[in-house]
């Protein structure tokens, strides 16, 4: 092994955001810019997802929860029609567009994800989201999210603008006219409407900003519950709350931004979302989890293993699927991998959620299984799905050696972040030993992120 100065090896720890302190200092930042007090600031975090990737825009299940580390956006009023943004990540970067004027294709980096949510209230969120024609707003934004880091950064800035520009243009609203103040957050506790916002958002990713997602991220921004993960079922986007009490198990999520960026706009992602949504077609189902038993619980090992490994479930479903497929407009000489893991990972999603919604009785066996599951899930995105890379493999594997239950790669690949399950009192050294790994590698030193769960997206004042 090569001697690695240790200056160059030790983890590099991000903190955890002071809320209060992010609202401050993005008010602050508005006035500096604009001479004037914004009229509020909202804020929407990143997520995490445990499991389910690839799957959400096949109506399977997922299992997210929201991050600590939120996209604040302070805002204020305009009645010329005109959006105007700028973010302290992007300095000197101004943008400004006249609202009505917003089309897809004619918009270009960061703003896409601004503009895009105004776009996208005005085509489809109804008269109660649909923007006055006289509505404009000057934004500040300021973000904690990683960027690139498979951490859902867009959904954050897109569910924050969201909010922002619903709440900004209720005094413009016949509807708010008779109320003697407008609404502090018009969304608050009407989890409806963020379900509606959360699909206004999505239009915004897939059809502005380029990127074909699934509603994963956006509907966690939106909808979680503080301190607990999601179940979504992607096939009418309902969504149960599960706590996911690590402390009383004395364990921890270790996340690593690899600094590896993945950039989900390009043909990987895109390439495999048609061929998994291919096979739905050539099957004549609407979602790909269709072509599974309805109950995939297994509530034993004994329940799992029969019906998904002896009776070959997932492998007969996607013979199915794929040889339907060679009648079907897409290359025949696609992996047939990236079929199997969707299936694959529909399956883990309602094991664990089983799992976490009977720790109290099941005890340590169930986390240790819920690790396995997580492990078993990077394997297929290695493996079968194709979207790992070294960096990634090095941590992972090197979490499993200092101790984790599990580990895996979070979000779309291709670099991004990881998240392992680890018992408490061996998180410090599983860092100290993946920043080592990564030197003699000579891989760029990845950054460690403190771990607690967040809250859905909010106005801050």
């Amino acid at each position: 092994m090569n001697a690695v100065d240790s200056t160059f090896a030790q983890p590099q720890w991000g903190t955890l955001p002071d809320h209060r302190a992010q609202v401050q200092k993005v008010r602050a930042a508005f006035v500096e810019k604009y001479g004037v007090e914004p009229d509020g600031v909202w804020s929407a975090p990143g997520r995490l997802n445990l499991l389910g990737e690839y799957i959400d825009f096949l109506g399977g299940s997922c299992m997210p929860m929201p991050l600590p580390y939120r996209t604040y956006v302070a805002g204020k009023l305009r009645e010329d029609g005109v959006l105007r943004a700028n973010s302290q990540q992007m300095p000197g970067d101004e943008r400004t567009v006249i609202i009505r004027d917003i089309r897809p294709g004619n918009l270009k980096g960061w703003f896409t994800y601004v503009a895009g949510v105004a776009w996208s209230m005005n085509q489809e969120g109804g008269r109660d989201i649909c923007l006055p024609k006289n509505f404009g707003a000057d934004l500040m934004i300021d973000s904690r999210v990683p960027v690139g880091g498979g951490l859902s950064s867009s959904a954050a800035l897109e569910c924050s603008t969201a909010l922002a520009l619903l709440d900004l243009s209720c005094p413009l609203r016949a509807d708010c006219d008779d109320t003697e103040e407008a609404p502090s957050d018009q969304s608050s506790g009407n989890d409806e409407l963020r379900a509606r916002l959360a699909q206004v958002c999505i239009k915004a990713e897939n059809e502005v900003a380029g990127a074909r997602t699934g509603g994963l991220d956006q509907t966690t921004s939106l909808r979680s519950k503080p301190g607990q993960a999601l179940v979504v079922d992607f096939r009418d986007f309902s969504i149960e709350p599960i706590e996911a009490d690590l402390d009383s198990a004395n364990l921890s999520f270790l996340v690593i931004n690899t600094n590896t960026p993945h950039e989900l706009a390009g043909g990987g992602f895109a390439a495999r979302r048609a061929a998994s949504e291919a096979c739905a077609r050539a099957l004549g189902l609407d979602y790909l989890r269709n072509a599974l038993p309805e109950d995939l619980t297994c509530s034993t090992l004994q329940e799992r293993e029969a019906k998904l490994w002896r009776l070959n479930l997932v492998d007969e479903k996607t013979t199915l699927a794929l040889d339907a497929l060679e009648c079907s407009d897409t290359p025949p000489d696609f992996p047939r991998g990236w079929v199997r893991h969707a299936f694959h990972d529909m399956t883990l999603v309602e094991r664990a959620a089983y799992l976490l919604k009977n720790t109290s009785d099941l005890g340590q066996p169930a986390w240790e299984e819920l690790g396995r599951l997580f492990t078993e899930s990077f394997v297929s995105m290695r493996d079968e799905l194709r979207v790992s890379r070294p960096e990634i493999d090095l941590a992972v594997a090197t979490c499993l050696e200092r101790g984790a239950l599990g580990a895996r790669l979070v979000g779309g690949g291709f670099g991004g972040a990881v998240m392992a399950l680890i018992p408490s009192d061996k998180v410090d050294d599983a860092a100290a030993a993946v920043a080592r790994a990564y030197a003699e590698s000579g891989f760029a030193a990845p950054e460690f992120l403190p771990m607690v769960a967040g809250f859905a997206a909010d106005k801050d004042f």
